[in-house]
């Protein structure tokens, strides 16, 4: 029989379980008249790079805003041109989270006004499940402008929240108008009700919003039967990538277009109801593709695609590959740009690369050295074999510790047969305080011990 096992946390203390909390936030949250497009926000905790899939803005802008961490710092740039006397809602999701323990900052939002006021419109309610009238945690309420006929099949919400333990939400800053809403248990974190599992629920009528009033609605969600796969919709990501979603997941998908190449390369996502389809036709402007999907439900998509120049390839090269992941900076000929980020302790440090790689240059030698010392540290590297758009270099790391990592140039080469430049990418490991320990006493004669956690 097996006894005991103590948990603590480093000096005995108890364990954090508190999200991070933003201490320090430039321009101010609820701005007037913002003119910047540059948000800074500190926290009290050193925090995830993410990625921040789940995080949306609203009204949508036309392009996706940069978000960088460092530390505790999250820098948010603007990219695309705002709108006069516009209310805008940065809803994070569950994209905050602590690096320590995960602890997640839930509906953290950042609102500002190029305007003269912010919007002031608010939508409260609970949502209930169908089967037991019981409340409905971690489900997303989302408002679409009423004449969005079908937005919750094919684009996210203009604005959303995320009910508490006792299936209440509050979406606040909203424009007066009309809109329509719907509860969506999200199952792959799209924020797009395509999967047979996901919840769903939805008020018939629509919703009025006037000026300065707080709705009160309350709906049920449920699961809907007998859901069919069936094809939503094909989107250009990225030049060259396009993406098929279907209701559904699929086992089998197959493409066809004119003069279709052998170089194509595609993968499905994880739950196989989204396929990542790389053309190698990628300068093509507009193009007709036959998805089929299960040997049998066949579809005709006339798409418009990001393309490239073909010039821009490989005489200019300003498309070439690129590793785009952690704040990643390509080393120039006059300068090397240093930027220090924060790598997790016990976890590989992850590139990722702007498509998918078909090459890997056996004679060049990627390198991470230890700042102090010079000395070099030999990683253990994996591209990872399904979509072979990203890298792992695992290896014995001190914590506290400066590295660099050398990337030779032409060391990788995509499915388009572009090589990337020379890269250096500094990072820096946090601290064993920053995790918790757990501290095991084992007393046993058995063959099978059973550890218990107290």
């Amino acid at each position: 029989m097996t006894h005991c096992a103590q948990e603590s946390t480093p000096q005995g203390g108890k364990k954090d379980e508190s999200p991070p909390e933003a201490r320090k936030i430039d321009p101010p949250n609820k701005s007037v008249r913002f003119q910047s497009n540059k948000i800074e926000i500190t926290f009290n905790e050193f925090i995830q790079s993410s990625g921040f899939a789940q995080t949306l803005i609203s009204p949508p802008l036309d392009r996706n805003p940069d978000y960088k961490v460092s530390g505790k710092k999250l820098k948010i740039k603007l990219k695309s041109l705002l709108r006069a006397n516009t209310t805008y809602t940065i809803n994070f999701g569950d994209d905050i989270k602590d690096v320590n323990e995960s602890n997640i900052s839930p509906n953290f939002t950042y609102v500002f006004s190029t305007g003269e006021y912010i919007d002031s419109q608010e939508v409260s309610g609970k949502i209930t499940l169908a089967k037991d009238n019981s409340p409905a945690e971690g489900v997303l309420v989302t408002l679409y402008p009423a004449e969005m006929n079908d937005g919750i099949l094919t684009n996210k919400p203009y604005y959303f929240s995320k009910t508490n333990k006792s299936g209440e939400y509050q979406i606040r800053n909203i424009k007066w108008g009309d809109y329509q809403i719907y509860a969506l248990k999200d199952q792959n974190f799209n924020y797009i009700y395509d999967q047979p599992n996901e919840l769903i629920g939805f008020q018939d009528t629509i919703l009025h919003l006037t000026d300065s009033s707080h709705a009160k609605m309350n709906l049920v969600a449920f699961e809907a039967a007998n859901k069919k796969v069936a094809f939503i919709r094909a989107k250009s990501i990225n030049p060259g990538l396009v993406q098929f979603v279907y209701s559904a997941p699929i086992n089998s998908f197959n493409l066809t277009y004119q003069g279709v190449p052998s170089s194509d390369f595609w993968y499905f996502n994880n739950t196989k109801d989204t396929v990542n389809y790389w053309l190698a036709d990628y300068y093509s402007n507009n193009i007709t593709l036959f998805p089929v999907a299960n040997d049998s439900l066949l579809d005709t998509v006339r798409i418009e695609l990001q393309n490239i120049a073909k010039d821009s390839m490989f005489q200019k090269k300003t498309n070439a590959l690129s590793l785009t992941a952690q704040q990643i900076r390509p080393q120039t000929s006059k300068e090397s740009l240093r930027e220090i980020t924060i790598q997790e302790l016990y976890k590989p440090l992850k590139i990722n690369f702007s498509r998918p790689i078909s090459k890997i240059n056996a004679s060049k030698v990627l390198q991470i050295l230890e700042d102090s010392t010079k000395k070099v540290v030999t990683p253990n590297f994996k591209l990872d074999e399904q979509s072979k758009t990203f890298l792992t270099a695992d290896f014995q790391k001190k914590e506290n510790t400066d590295y660099t990592l050398l990337i030779p140039d032409s060391s990788f080469q995509d499915i388009y047969g572009t090589w990337n430049y020379a890269t250096t990418y500094h990072f820096r490991t946090n601290t064993k305080s920053e995790y918790g320990n757990i501290h095991l006493t084992l007393m046993t004669t058995g063959a099978n011990p059973i550890i218990f956690f107290n």
